[in-house]
């Protein structure tokens, strides 16, 4: 049996390396004095195995954190790329130039409307310029609200338009020849 003073010389370190040891819980503590010498040994030994392999040690447990936080980043990274080519997530440069130009778009065929319209109210009474300037404006929207207008857009901003099979029939202007 030994001391600490004496465990702490017989495994070559310093008192305050040993008190570290004991402060990790690497040695065992014991009552003053009742240290086996061959018991510290082994402890000390397995522990310093342990940090050389990278598993144990305040080092060794940076090191295993640092490995685990780059896994973890390296996985969502590859969920992100597996997401991206399934078609469930988008480039927001891709939607903003898309949105841009799509508003850019309503913003002028709107501001189109009054030289559109300008000749076909000359002269003529209140009640009919409304009807005129009224039939513009909903023929603009209704152009505008169109998915082939918008996929036109899209088109034009760099994006590839992928219009349901359900909107492409909706805005047809023939008539059904069932439907007297």
């Amino acid at each position: 049996m030994a001391t600490i003073a004496e465990a702490a010389a017989h495994i070559c370190c310093s008192r305050s390396q040993f008190d570290q040891y004991l402060a990790e819980g690497v040695v065992t503590r014991q009552p003053s004095g009742k240290y086996d010498l061959e018991e510290v040994r082994r402890e000390v030994l397995a522990h310093l195995r342990s940090v050389a392999a990278g598993r144990g040690g305040a080092g060794g447990n940076k090191l295993t954190d640092e490995r685990t936080r780059l896994l973890a980043a390296k996985r969502r990274r590859e969920e992100r790329r597996d997401a991206f080519e399934a078609g469930q997530l988008v480039e927001l440069e891709s939607v903003c130039r898309s949105l841009e130009q799509t508003l850019v778009g309503m913003r002028n065929r709107l501001l189109n409307l009054p030289g559109e319209t300008a000749y076909l109210l000359a002269l003529r009474r209140q009640e009919e310029c409304f009807q005129v300037v009224d039939d513009a404006v909903r023929a603009a929207l209704e152009e505008i609200a169109d998915p082939a207008w918008t996929a036109a857009r899209m088109t034009a901003a760099g994006l590839v338009s992928q219009i349901d099979e359900t909107h492409k029939g909706d805005h047809d202007d023939k008539e059904d020849p069932d439907v007297a």
